[in-house]
């Protein structure tokens, strides 16, 4: 094999710039080694010719299942990555506090590709999801809410760990899940993703517990209770909490988003600030798929190019604080790097 890899002839996107212009790219030790216009290509080098392609890094999925072997919904991170250019995913609470070593030690630690999570204000995590008939919810039980099994876990997993996540379901038998979660936020400095979802409980009670820098995900659902109101104009107390900065994941899934919704959201520049599929084995094969067809829905629904790969690389990696490493083609970075083409 080449000492080193020259990608040559593709338009890359630059992040920081939100724009794609002609670049070469060389890759030496798994590290991004030089970018620029013509790079001459050195005697070890293997050239790989991308001419017509697009070269970005590696997407990041911000909301998906990762947990395998402990959550029957989850996916195998290492099957979809090569498939999709998606180097870093992120599990949305899938596993609690009790499952959550077993998660590390099992899944995340023999991946190849880059796995972060999000830690469920349950013990139990998303685990009950997907068993027939059990009907029973993380939430369900408030002796589930364990702030301070979850404080421990999150002490000794900062390096994976990068937020909280609790479910905000139709039907949540009480509003402790969101107290849990923001004295757990408030003792950790860690941000609250929130699953909404058709009322009870409303948008509105559900947003009072969060915080600038928190984010809701599947802003797009359907049901009675649509981020719409009857005139189809973006409802206020979305507009306002998002003027208080919170954020919104879009977590698309095959019934958490609708496309006449989204676009008409898009429409009214309601964007998502973070690009996710919620990937499951529900939807790995169906509908979903993975992160490149979920940007080509919402460039369908109006967004750019250029936003989309910002809102899949970027922007997300500056959520993670991970810039220096991944979500950015800059010398020094790693070399995860995506080549897609525009059919």
């Amino acid at each position: 094999m080449a000492d080193q890899l020259l990608f040559t002839g593709g338009s890359a996107f630059l992040g920081e710039d939100r724009a794609f212009a002609r670049r070469d790219v060389l890759i030496k030790d798994g590290l991004i080694a030089a970018i620029g216009e013509h790079i001459d290509p050195p005697s070890n080098a293997e050239l790989i010719d991308i001419t017509g392609r697009i070269i970005s890094p590696g997407l990041i999925d911000f909301h998906m299942h990762a947990f395998r072997y402990g959550h029957v919904l989850s996916v195998d991170v290492d099957d979809v990555a090569p498939r999709s250019g998606t180097t870093t995913f992120v599990d949305a609470g899938s596993a609690g506090s009790l499952q959550f070593l077993t998660f590390r030690e099992y899944v995340i630690k023999p991946a190849v590709s880059n796995i972060l999570a999000f830690l469920n204000i349950s013990v139990l995590g998303q685990t009950t999801d997907g068993v027939t008939g059990l009907n029973f919810h993380d939430s369900d039980d408030e002796r589930l809410l364990h702030v301070d099994s979850a404080r421990e876990v999150i002490e000794k997993n900062r390096d994976i760990i990068v937020g909280i996540k609790v479910r905000a379901y139709t039907g949540l038998p009480s509003m402790r899940a969101l107290e849990a979660a923001r004295e757990l936020a408030e003792l950790v400095k860690l941000p609250i993703m929130v699953h909404i979802a058709p009322a009870p409980p409303s948008f509105a009670d559900v947003v009072s517990f969060l915080k600038a820098g928190d984010m809701i995900t599947h802003p797009y659902h359907g049901g009675t209770d649509t981020i719409l109101d009857a005139d189809g104009q973006v409802r206020a107390e979305f507009l306002e909490a998002r003027a208080r900065g919170i954020e919104v994941d879009l977590g698309l899934d095959r019934f958490h988003g609708l496309l006449p919704i989204m676009r008409t959201c898009v429409a009214q520049g309601y964007i998502p600030d973070y690009i996710s599929t919620d990937l499951t084995s529900t939807n790995r094969e169906t509908v979903v798929f993975d992160m490149p067809t979920t940007m080509s829905k919402l460039m369908a629904c109006g967004m750019s190019l250029e936003e989309v790969f910002a809102r899949s690389t970027i922007d997300t990696a500056r959520k993670l604080g991970m810039t220096e490493r991944i979500g950015v083609l800059r010398v020094g970075a790693t070399a995860d790097l995506g080549i897609f083409r525009i059919d």
